[in-house]
């Protein structure tokens, strides 16, 4: 690495990496796209024409060892080895979100991090929103909540297909993925229990959509969520009442949608004053989070709408990521968050009725 320029090596060049990560890491004048890597070497030769990267792998081991890669993002289903590879071989990481299947297999890849010396950072995208740090100063000056409400039913996630160009892999067999997503499903039933081995389904809901929901909450209220209580809605929706501090309760629920609207939002209640930090959707360039404010006024409710400035959570992440290779910031997502979120979703799942397999 010079000075002012980060070799990155992708590992996953699917959908996140192509129509997120990719643009911005090419734009961004620190860094470079110095390597690729996936299974499919159909998508990977496609992308490194369309990028000029001529340092092309279907070994993420190759990739790692490669002198020209300063840092890694890894994309891929199942993050942990790759994680833990390119840490020893002292590469700085970017991983993407769930951070790990089960907290058994986090804990040590944290420890890991934070040994290192090296920037780790998780790609909590909403966190970087520049609506949600908008909303976050204005719930500290509400003081201490009445209620919480975070929910989130998403919406359809086809209607970003004609805003951007991704190459299909068309060369990977069949029972690769499906390989891949099954012995993760026999880790997570192995971490949840017996008693409650059933329910993977809907932890891998909490993990793949909800687990932005909880660093939301990580970031606006702290790390010490209790559940006092929890429930399947269905197959694709569950709920949990969640508790923060004192005893300020937390409303969560999380389901499958297909609205044609994006559904997601943090509502906070204070004494006097209510905000709501409304999200976009996450594959919408240049649109940040809309926060409400309702406040006192002479005349009864006054209602603001605050919108966050016109960029995309995604880029901003990536030049928090530079800041923190270059001049020493501290991670605003660090591993540990990650760690700390999958410790809440195995315990909401085991708040819920027992359900063996």
């Amino acid at each position: 690495m010079n000075d002012t320029v980060i070799g990155v090596g992708v590992i996953g060049c699917g959908e996140i990496a192509q129509l997120m990560h990719l643009p911005f890491i090419h734009e961004l004048p620190s860094f470079r796209i110095a390597a690729l890597c996936d299974i499919s070497v159909g998508v990977i030769e496609k992308l490194g024409a369309q990028y000029g990267v001529e340092a092309l792998y279907s070994d993420y081991t190759a990739l790692i060892a490669d002198p020209a890669v300063d840092a890694v993002v890894v994309c891929t289903y199942d993050h942990g080895d790759i994680v833990a590879a390119a840490l020893a071989a002292g590469k700085h990481v970017f991983v993407e979100k769930p951070l790990a299947f089960t907290p058994e297999e986090a804990r040590p890849m944290v420890e890991k991090a934070e040994a290192s010396g090296l920037v780790a950072m998780i790609g909590y995208m909403k966190l970087y929103d520049p609506g949600y740090e908008i909303g976050l100063e204005k719930i500290a000056t509400i003081g201490t909540p009445r209620s919480i409400h975070i929910h989130d039913f998403a919406g359809r996630f086809d209607t970003y297909g004609a805003l951007y160009t991704q190459v299909k892999a068309t060369d990977i067999p069949a029972d690769v993925m499906a390989t891949s997503r099954a012995a993760a499903a026999g880790r997570i039933e192995a971490s949840l229990g017996p008693d409650h081995a059933g329910y993977v389904g809907l932890y891998l809901l909490l993990l793949m959509l909800g687990s932005h929901d909880l660093a939301v909450l990580r970031g606006a209220f702290g790390s010490e969520a209790r559940v006092r209580y929890a429930q399947p809605v269905g197959e694709d929706q569950l709920l949990a009442v969640l508790e923060f501090g004192e005893g300020v309760p937390c409303y969560l629920d999380i389901g499958v949608a297909h609205y044609e609207w994006w559904d997601e939002f943090l509502h906070v209640h204070g004494d006097t004053d209510e905000v709501r930090i409304q999200f976009q959707n996450p594959y919408w360039r240049q649109a940040s989070a809309v926060v409400t404010v309702r406040e006192a006024a002479p005349s009864g409710a006054s209602e603001r709408r605050l919108p966050g400035v016109p960029d995309t959570a995604f880029r901003r992440e990536w030049k928090h990521f530079a800041d923190c290779i270059l001049n020493g910031a501290k991670p605003r997502t660090p591993l540990s968050g990650g760690l700390d979120d999958l410790n809440l979703a195995v315990a909401i799942i085991k708040a819920m009725p027992p359900k063996p397999v």
